[in-house]
């Protein structure tokens, strides 16, 4: 038998109304907005092309909605298969927060914590490292079948923690990487080790897809 060789493709939710005013989301139940649907849409004319042996997702509406669209353009054995390890990290009492709000409520902790996402815990929130701990035996599981092109939905912290639990990225590091609405990361994983493709790749939100169009996503 030949090596083992897979591919996690990550998405980010579509926007929500919260995104578009800069609020924490967490674990808030925030929908898409219809701009996050707009791009929903725009990725799922982009994967149309990609034969997915698995849909995973974030059991939170604006990561859950995002894969239905998707899981509209392709075609998936199985449905969508919801796991809440994919879902973001909790801010506590900051969610439903601009960072204006934050800053008035918590000077000292927001400006170390904006410093250094990774090292810092909002009140009655999660500390980053649980949410690597979370993440990262959800996509271990995840890994564990012998599908070849995975999708997993889920949002930007929880990215950032597989690049942490995955690809051994500094907390700190992972929080300077940038993952926007929408946008598609990919990891190919073999036997023995994995590697970052590409990250936040959002071409698909600037020029549209078409019939004579057709934007590679590997």
């Amino acid at each position: 038998m030949g090596e083992k060789r897979q591919k996690l493709i990550f998405v980010r939710h579509g926007e929500t109304g919260w995104n578009s005013s800069f609020r924490f989301q967490g674990q808030t139940d925030v929908p898409l907005g219809e701009e996050g649907r707009r791009q929903s849409a725009l990725l799922a004319e982009r994967l149309s092309h990609v034969s997915f042996d698995r849909i995973y997702s974030s059991p939170l509406s604006r990561a859950f909605e995002t894969a239905s669209i998707i899981s509209g353009r392709v075609l998936i054995p199985d449905g969508i298969i919801k796991m809440e390890g994919l879902s973001e990290m909790c801010f506590g009492r900051w969610e439903g927060l601009a960072p204006a709000e934050i800053q008035e409520k918590d000077p000292d902790l927001f400006h170390s914590w904006w410093k250094d996402p990774s090292s810092v815990t909002p009140p009655g929130g999660e500390p980053f490292h649980g949410l690597v701990s979370r993440a990262g035996a959800a996509l271990r599981t995840i890994l564990k079948d012998d599908d070849e092109n995975i999708l997993v939905v889920c949002h930007g912290g929880t990215i950032r923690a597989a690049l942490t639990a995955l690809l051994d990225v500094p907390p700190s590091a992972a929080w300077k990487v940038r993952v926007d609405n929408c946008s598609i990361s990919i990891m190919d994983v073999h036997e023995n080790w994995i590697m970052l493709r590409y990250m936040n790749d959002t071409i698909h939100l600037l020029a549209a897809p078409s019939p004579d169009f057709v934007i590679p996503v590997f």
